[in-house]
């Protein structure tokens, strides 16, 4: 298990999970998302594949529409 920090709030994940795995957990849709992983923009196509780690700082911003 590691911990992870998602917009400051602190989450447990398994060992492995990827940002598409946290993505899931926390019932978010990938495709209306923008991720950085500490600081650095994870494009789309990396987000089942790229690993988290323990301690990892996590900026989900989602997309909506309004006006």
């Amino acid at each position: 298990m590691i911990t992870v920090t998602v917009n400051k709030k602190e989450h447990h994940i398994g060992d492995g999970a990827t940002v598409g795995d946290l993505l899931k957990l926390l019932e978010i849709n990938p495709a209306a998302t923008a991720v950085a992983l500490n600081d650095i923009v994870i494009p789309k196509s990396e987000y089942a594949t790229k690993v988290l780690a323990d301690g990892d700082k996590i900026l989900i911003i989602k997309a909506f529409y309004g006006g």
